[in-house]
């Protein structure tokens, strides 16, 4: 059987998604993920599940229980209160909404259950966070002597940029010394968080890919290996190991 994987969804109030496309009405909210993670977990071998965004997380716990992995996705940035800051000018969208439910399942993930974990961008920042770490809010503001890591000028699938691959990590296993990247994130871990291991770096030293240290599975990645899967196959083998990490828990 296919191992069961959740994957969470972003929240937005633009109605426009809805009226443009002639599928809903003028006030009404939605949540939606793109299909390249969808895509990448079933191409894996998982069976892909949508988790919403609900009142309580209550709602939704006997499903999240019985996952056999879950996946945080990418989407708009964090409350910076979050890590005890303030805001700063080049800070994005804040979804507050998104910011407490996904906080509240990722630490009930990680408290009651053993389900391994895996973070894409927001999602890597959300589990830096939740471990006590802090983000840079713009790279361009407060990181300038680094390399522009937003370049969503290029495809999706391109890899602009190269990142070292730690040895003895997972991640090594899967890319080998290094790995290419697509770059499309104004925002990164600052300070790591108690227990995070940092496995991937840019030649900047930016942390890119992080590893939880002890027996229990959590792994988080800045950039979106999802996107990149359809025109190299070593991207699909990092999605590929997680599932089996998966089949094993």
């Amino acid at each position: 059987m296919r191992p069961v994987i959740g994957i969470t969804l972003n929240y937005t109030t633009t109605d426009t998604l809805g009226v443009n496309e002639g599928i809903g009405a003028k006030t009404q909210d939605w949540q939606l993920i793109a299909s390249d993670y969808i895509r990448a977990v079933e191409r894996a071998g998982g069976a892909p599940v949508i988790l919403p965004i609900t009142d309580s997380v209550d709602t939704i716990w006997e499903l999240v229980k019985g996952l056999d992995g879950i996946v945080f996705t990418g989407g708009a940035d964090i409350d910076p209160a979050l890590y005890g800051e303030e805001p700063i000018f080049g800070l994005g969208t804040i979804d507050t909404l998104r910011d407490g439910f996904e906080f509240e399942l990722l630490n009930r993930v990680i408290r009651e259950t053993s389900i391994p974990v895996l973070g894409i961008c927001r999602g890597f920042q959300l589990i830096n966070i939740a471990f006590g770490g802090t983000l840079y809010q713009d790279m361009k503001t407060q990181r300038p002597e680094g390399m522009n890591h937003s370049l969503g000028i290029f495809p999706k699938y391109y890899p602009a940029h190269i990142l070292k691959v730690k040895e003895g990590s997972w991640m090594h296993g899967i890319f080998d010394g290094e790995i290419g990247t697509n770059s499309l994130h104004h925002q990164a871990a600052k300070d790591l968080g108690k227990g995070l291991i940092p496995t991937l770096h840019a030649k900047d030293g930016l942390v890119e890919g992080f590893e939880l240290e002890g027996e229990r599975f959590l792994a988080a990645v800045q950039w979106h290996p999802e996107m990149m899967i359809q025109t190299d196959a070593k991207y699909l083998r990092f999605f590929e190991g997680f599932i089996e990490i998966c089949k094993k828990s």
